[in-house]
């Protein structure tokens, strides 16, 4: 286990999940999240309560030892993506899907 100031905030924490297509797990994002945050040292849980807009990315609320973290999962990190469609194989860079998580600000959160 880390020591507590050799932690990253969770807003640094990515997580690269899937390869670059939509339709892979996206459930898999949050949960990549949750492990890689107390991997470094977080307590953190899944906040049952809340609603989250599955559209626009949001994956859920998580608390991280007293403050709230909403999972958002996007295109967010490069990745090679090699293509032979044109009869020769050839690499380009495209971004690929993360979660990363976003501070859920409320009155108690905040210092006044």
């Amino acid at each position: 286990m880390r020591a507590i100031d050799e932690r990253p905030d969770p807003v640094q924490i990515i997580a690269r999940v899937g390869t670059g297509f939509p339709a892979e797990q996206p459930e898999r994002a949050i949960q990549v999240w949750m492990h890689l945050a107390a991997k470094a040292g977080w307590d953190v849980s899944r906040v049952e309560a809340g609603s989250v807009d599955l559209d626009a990315g949001e994956r859920g609320i998580v608390d991280v030892e007293g403050l709230r973290y909403l999972v958002r999962r996007g295109r967010r990190v490069r990745r090679t993506l090699y293509d032979d469609s044109e009869g020769r194989p050839s690499r380009r860079p495209v971004f690929g899907f993360a979660a990363r998580a976003g501070r859920v600000l409320s009155a108690e959160s905040t210092i006044p």
